[in-house]
């Protein structure tokens, strides 16, 4: 029985609700509100673990950082579309933000996910909010929230100039990076320019099988210009991101080409009393992808070229008193995509047609500050707009069904209106010098992704499920509602800290995929080669499960620290489990720091995953362990020389979350799982100045 979301709202006001956390092995931080954090910070050039994680430049996903948070993970469709994951939720659930900034991809199959928009040398810090996300982290933060925030220009009153130069190079891939930025700053205004340019070959597994697919290309240049007053800061970037032949060997195309601009605008105001803060952006992206140049595909009849566009524009407006933050933020987002075959003029495929993504909200949040005791009451509004114009193919003409669906869509009403909500209470209690407890609750709501409502015809533009299998859409798709608990213990002294959660929440009108009943559907995908199409749906959802991060101090140069993740879930209609979830795993960490050079030896498990999704026809994968090794050495407070280790010990094995292979011509076949990466050896450079 679903409770009434007015009842329900006024309940969860009322309740204790869980901490809110940052979360990964670094230092934590408490704030005054009680959200705990624990921030992956860029590395500035003194001793400092944050230095050794993932070894910076030397994966060119920024998204693989998310390893190292406890409840975190990604899915990976190919080296550089990382897909945040977070307590078993992924994709549109979850909700990540650049600098503040909705960040929106142009493909309807998340080739470019946001994360894939950041350049790894601009990254100050990449923070994930642990337990349930506040309702300032994010418009939908149903999965959790990710934020990363960029480096900005800095400002002086005298003329300086500093910047960083970085590079890197694997020999698994032969692949490089080549990054640098330069700040040039007097008269109380700022200039930050960066450039990088990230490429590489197909890698190598453990047993020396090149994996096709896996190659990147990606170049990426922007700049910012900041000036500060003595009460007002007022600020200007700009974005560009060239990424051209790279793989993604889970997904049915490859890319082609990624070209984006993005534009900002943003600035702060405050006094004694009020913060006022404003932000507004623009993105204009297009995107190439096919299944022939980089892969193997010999029917030139079945040679397939999408072609996406995407225009973004987001704004944020806040206002902060004391304890009180108000505020205003949404965006619009415009996407179309065809398909065409280059070998037959004729086929023509409008998969989307001038549709229409825009949110828009208002928030309030309260954070009290109260001795021993702090708490965090947030509730945001959201009303959900979305509309779709005609569609149509080539194929309607010979194929009656193809054709009933296409006049079905174009019939259909398809401008939804949806309006939904999220609140999130969250408290903590010192219960001495050492111990804390944190604990819950919270109400999330999500809208349907336009590929969940408007793919009319049976395809995989699925927003990066990568399953293998064809999807339609359903216009009339209710929103999600997730009830949410947490609660959580830290315990902390001079040597030794330990921050174990356990979760659950209940999902009504979970997303998600089930058998189509209609016999055209049908009859389309079986022509297209395809059985078992699925179909967007509402279904129920349960996701359960416990993370810790914990650290000790063995000595004043030797540090242990480590995490470790377990998730469930399941649906409620039939005796499955949801699609694609991360199995038990744990990360161990041995720090090591003496004079000017600094290492660390890491751990990195995964138990077995059987409890798979038999509707998403998921394969069972193997358990297995990877260690990995780097060391640091500083040649001055400006220049550090590094080297490391990915799979020292060569072991052969495929990550649940790395999908299957689809890309015909490699050294594993299509459908049996993507192997990782061999033993990989790399040197990288970086000199701040």
């Amino acid at each position: 029985m679903k409770l009434n979301p007015i009842s329900l709202a006024v309940a969860s006001l009322i309740s204790l609700s869980s901490q809110i956390a940052l979360a990964n092995e670094a230092p934590t931080n408490t704030l005054n509100s009680g959200i705990e954090v624990i921030t992956i910070s860029a590395p500035k050039l003194i001793h400092s673990e944050t230095a050794l994680a993932e070894g910076n430049l030397v994966m060119p996903d920024v998204a693989d950082w998310l390893k190292t948070v406890p409840g975190a993970s990604i899915n990976k469709n190919g080296p550089i579309t990382g897909i945040a994951q977070y307590r078993g939720m992924f994709g549109d659930r979850v909700s990540k933000t650049i600098s503040g900034h909705q960040i929106i991809g142009a493909g309807p199959n998340a080739m470019d996910a946001p994360m894939t928009y950041i350049n790894p040398i601009m990254v100050e810090s990449v923070s994930v909010y642990r337990g349930i996300a506040p309702v300032i982290s994010g418009i939908d933060s149903i999965g959790g929230s990710v934020e990363v925030k960029l480096k900005r220009a800095n400002t002086s009153h005298e003329l300086a100039v500093s910047g960083d130069f970085a590079t890197s190079y694997n020999t698994i891939n032969n692949a490089s990076t080549v990054a640098g930025d330069i700040n040039i700053s007097g008269s109380d205004v700022g200039l930050l320019v960066y450039i990088s340019t990230q490429e590489g070959e197909d890698y190598e597994d453990a047993n020396g099988n090149p994996i096709k697919s896996t190659q990147y290309d990606k170049e990426q240049a922007g700049l910012d210009f900041r000036f500060e007053g003595d009460s007002i800061e007022l600020g200007t970037t700009w974005h560009h991101n060239n990424t051209t032949n790279s793989g993604t060997p889970a997904l049915p195309m490859d890319i082609d080409y990624i070209k984006s601009d993005r534009y900002n605008i943003d600035g702060q105001w405050q006094d004694n009393d009020w913060a006022i803060t404003w932000q507004f952006g623009y993105q204009d992206a297009t995107h190439g992808m096919d299944n022939y140049s980089q892969r193997r595909n010999m029917m030139k009849t079945m040679h397939r070229y999408n072609t996406a566009e995407a225009t973004t524009t987001d704004y944020k407006l806040q206002f902060n008193k004391n304890s009180w933050l108000f505020g205003l933020e949404g965006y619009k987002a415009e996407h179309d995509s065809s398909i065409t075959n280059h070998n037959n003029m004729m086929f023509k495929i409008l998969n989307f047609n001038a549709v229409v993504d825009q949110r828009d909200s208002v928030f309030v949040q309260w954070q009290p500050k109260i001795e021993q005791k702090s708490y965090t009451l947030g509730l945001r509004l959201k009303q959900n707009r979305a509309d779709s114009g005609s569609v149509s193919s080539s194929m309607a003409m010979m194929m009656p069904a193809v054709k009933a669906l296409q006049t079905q869509f174009n019939q259909a009403d398809k401008n939804i209106s949806d309006t939904t909500y999220d609140i999130a209470f969250s408290s903590k209690i010192d219960l001495s010098a050492e111990l804390a407890l944190s604990y819950g609750l919270g109400l999330k709501q999500r809208a349907a992704s336009y590929q969940e409502r408007y793919l009319w015809l049976p395809m995989q533009a699925t927003g990066g499920l990568a399953d293998g299998k064809t999807y339609v859409g359903n216009i009339n798709l209710d929103h999600e509602t997730a009830y949410q608990l947490d609660l959580g213990l830290n315990y902390d002294n001079e040597s030794f800290s330990i921050a174990p959660h356990i979760f659950y929440q209940k999902i009504d009108d979970y997303i998600q995929g089930t058998p189509s009943q209609d016999m055209r559907v049908k009859i389309v995908a079986r022509m297209m080669g395809s059985i078992n199409t699925l179909q967007f749906n509402n279904i129920d959802a349960t996701l359960y499960g416990a993370d810790l991060n914990w650290d000790y101090q063995v000595s004043s140069n030797i540090k242990l620290s480590g995490v470790a993740s377990y998730v469930r879930g399941t649906r409620d209609d039939i005796d499955d489990n949801l699609y694609r979830m991360s199995p038990l795993n744990s990360r161990i960490n041995l720090y090591f720091q003496q004079s000017n050079w600094q290492t660390n030896l890491s751990l990195h498990a995964y138990a077995k995953q059987t409890r798979v999704s038999a509707i998403n026809t998921e394969t069972a994968s193997a358990g297995y362990a990877l260690v990995d090794w780097q060391a640091d050495y500083f040649v001055s407070p400006g220049l550090v020389l590094r080297a490391g280790v990915n799979n020292l010990l060569n072991k052969q094995y495929n990550d649940h979350l790395g999908g299957t292979n689809r890309a015909k011509g490699s050294d594993i076949a299509v459908g049996e799982r993507i192997t990782g990466m061999g033993r990989n050896f790399y040197l990288a450079l970086d000199y701040q100045f």
